[in-house]
């Protein structure tokens, strides 16, 4: 099956998730952390909105085109792309241990 989206270098990836429920039929920012290279989804209540349309995007923002309703729901999910590598950390002389341990068969 062909991948529909943009396309990373790595296959691996994570969702951090934000709901908010207006309480200002004034609000339209919902803070958030995101990387650049993130891509995400904006739902107002269960309803997916298009970027650039209905919301624009920064890495510490989700700015809604026009105001919420109180008692609105805005669910936003990130999808935060990484390379298997990145999931495990270690030190230096463990995965030194690990490869050879690995090299050696045993």
């Amino acid at each position: 099956m062909p991948f529909i989206g943009k396309q990373t270098d790595s296959v691996n990836s994570k969702i951090k998730k934000y709901s908010f429920t207006v309480t200002d039929s004034t609000q339209q920012n919902f803070t958030i952390a995101s990387k650049g290279s993130d891509e995400l989804q904006v739902f107002l209540n269960g309803v997916l909105l298009q970027e650039n349309i209905d919301y624009t995007a920064s890495t510490t923002q989700v700015s809604l085109t026009s105001n919420a309703v109180q008692n609105d729901i805005v669910d936003i999910q990130i999808y935060q792309s990484f390379v298997l590598a990145d999931a495990v950390t270690q030190s230096a002389s463990q995965a030194t241990a690990i490869s050879s341990a690995i090299a050696l068969g045993g």
